[in-house]
């Protein structure tokens, strides 16, 4: 159900509230500590793709099918297949560098979404949108300082693919916005449920990332409807009325607000860097949403 009226402000709000569920992740993966990435990749993509399908029943009743069918072949494959990937290239980071590391360059996202938008949206990054995306690099850089490391460039390189992953599925819901493009995401949960579970074999587990027990499968269940069935589907409601860039920098503010989490549950007060980075980042969105209509108007006057 599309809503082609949608304001631009709506679209912020939804991707904002995307942004806050996404940022529980670090409360979740607590949760679940006798578990891996791939386990838990692999049924939180599981759950999270039958909510999606409640959804799409629910929003759209006997015309489901024909949901499916209204995104473009290309636009499915693309946006499933950057979903699994980014998934599985996440996990396999985590084993290679640094929860940090990562962090800092996954903050890379909104500069390749700028690089690559105005062939494949239309769209030109102004120079807000510029500044917003370095102003994000260094905000997070700042907030993930002390887990930096360096001198692992496989690491490093197989890390580069996250955000190029993230960046490429972003400009996908935007360039295909004129259609609802949950379906695919739906397709790529069921894809990295898949994938996960048999790469779980290699990483040493005798029922691949499939081997959880009952218990802990409900907590998964609550992950994938809350952490990401959810968040989805305001992103992907976002991405109607948001440039890509701005999507991507919003987004950003995950490294701000997941440390919040723990703070407020347990009472792991952040440092200092979080900070002074969340400010930097906060500062990078709001030139983000904000800029190109405050130059505009200066350029009017």
């Amino acid at each position: 159900m599309i809503n082609g009226n949608q304001s631009y402000g709506a679209g912020v709000v939804f991707v904002l509230l995307a942004t806050l569920g996404w940022s529980l992740s670090g409360i979740f993966v607590r949760l679940l500590p006798g578990l891996d990435g791939w386990q838990i990749i692999c049924w939180r993509g599981y759950w999270m793709s039958i909510a999606l399908l409640v959804y799409l029943v629910a929003i759209y009743g006997r015309e489901t099918v024909a949901t499916f069918r209204a995104i473009p072949v290309a636009a499915i494959l693309i946006s499933a297949s950057f979903f699994a990937v980014t998934s599985a290239i996440y996990v396999t980071s985590l084993t290679l560098v640094s929860t940090a590391t990562i962090s800092v360059i996954g903050a890379s996202s909104p500069l390749f979404t700028g690089l690559f938008s105005p062939w494949i949206t239309g769209e030109k990054p102004g120079v807000a949108a510029w500044l917003a995306a370095l102003l994000a690099l260094v905000g997070v850089g700042i907030i993930a300082w002390d887990g930096l490391e360096g001198g692992k460039l496989i690491g490093i390189l197989v890390s580069l693919c996250f955000p190029l992953g993230f960046a490429g599925n972003t400009l996908a819901l935007r360039r295909y916005r004129n259609v609802d493009m949950v379906p695919a995401i739906c397709v790529g949960g069921f894809l990295t449920f898949f994938a996960a579970g048999f790469i779980g074999f290699f990483a040493g587990h005798s029922g691949g990332g499939f081997d959880v027990s009952l218990p802990t499968m409900g907590l998964l269940a609550i992950m994938g409807l809350l952490q990401l069935a959810i968040p989805l589907v305001f992103f992907v409601k976002g991405s109607k009325s948001v440039p890509a860039v701005t999507l991507a920098l919003i987004v950003m503010l995950d490294a701000v607000i997941n440390p919040l989490w723990p703070w407020f549950f347990v009472g792991e007060i952040p440092q200092g860097a979080a900070y002074i980075g969340g400010a930097i980042v906060i500062g990078a969105v709001v030139i983000s949403v904000f800029g190109g209509r405050w130059m505009a108007r200066g350029d009017i006057h």
